[in-house]
């Protein structure tokens, strides 16, 4: 794919989630959260645990709908460790089959780095993680999978009075009735585009919603758009991971062009060049 890095000054975009997911590493153990965070981590301060994220793997034999299920948790199954720096709005999230590394907006000063700073701080805390599990000898890491999500949020404030008004900035279906007495107050939106190789044959698929919400920070009500590229690594290790990622930024960007409006992209400063 053509590489599409258009340049924002002041893009909607919030978090970018960097993740590898690898065949579970058996001997990873509840004390290598700890190791990990003493050794290879220091730079950050703040310990968390959460549920573990089961994996998602993309197959491309069909539309499939997905069943809705209740996962419940074995008593012996490890945490999903958080490791933050929230001055710096970066985030590390461990379990024995997958590494994320986040990026997240911490105020309106705090501009977001751009694609290649992101790839290049989650390569090396990743290559870091990679040293602890050699040094500890606890398993090979084989990646099988690799997701990019970016995290945009549009306060309503931004482009009008209410949900609706999302519109001017996003390309939503026309759903208004003409009748004084039926108002549209807000829609949802979502898409799947196949990422799809030289051979014509799909290695990945990027998966959009958009969504009304309440910001965290103040209850603002702000829409939400999530786009997230997922697929197999283009390669061996890191290296074959960074392929992917690089492919999945281009078609990140692409769907994002599509959804938005010439009016949001002047709204965001749009300009050639390097961009998210």
């Amino acid at each position: 794919m053509k590489p599409v890095r258009p340049k924002f000054t002041n893009p909607p975009l919030v978090e970018r989630a960097i993740t590898v997911v690898f065949e579970k590493l058996d001997h990873f153990s509840l004390g290598d959260f700890g190791r990990l965070w003493s050794s290879a981590l220091d730079g950050f301060p703040v310990s968390e645990t959460a549920a573990p994220v089961a994996p998602d793997i993309e197959r491309y034999d069909g539309f499939k709908v997905t069943p809705q299920t209740i996962q419940l948790v074995e008593a012996n199954v490890l945490p999903r460790a958080y490791f933050r720096n929230p001055e710096a709005g970066e985030l590390v999230q461990v379990q024995p089959d997958r590494f994320t590394f986040n990026w997240l907006k911490t105020g309106p000063d705090h501009s977001y780095p751009h694609s290649e700073a992101t790839l290049e701080r989650f390569s090396a805390l990743f290559r870091a993680f990679e040293l602890f599990v050699k040094d500890r000898e606890i398993g090979k890491i084989n990646i099988v999978q690799c997701e990019l999500t970016n995290v945009n949020a549009i306060p309503v404030s931004d482009v009008g009075e209410t949900f609706a008004d999302v519109a001017t900035v996003l390309r939503m279906p026309d759903w208004t009735t003409g009748t004084d007495s039926i108002c549209l107050e807000g829609q949802i939106i979502s898409s799947r585009h196949l990422m799809l190789g030289e051979d014509g044959k799909p290695f990945g698929r990027i998966h959009s919603i958009g969504q009304p919400a309440l910001r965290i920070t103040d209850d603002e009500p702000t829409y939400r758009l999530d786009i997230m590229a997922r697929g197999a690594p283009l390669g061996e290790g890191l290296a074959g991971a960074r392929a992917f990622f690089e492919e999945a930024v281009s078609g990140i960007n692409s769907v994002f062009l599509a959804i938005t409006t010439q009016a949001g992209r002047r709204f965001w400063g749009e300009s050639d060049g390097d961009g998210v």
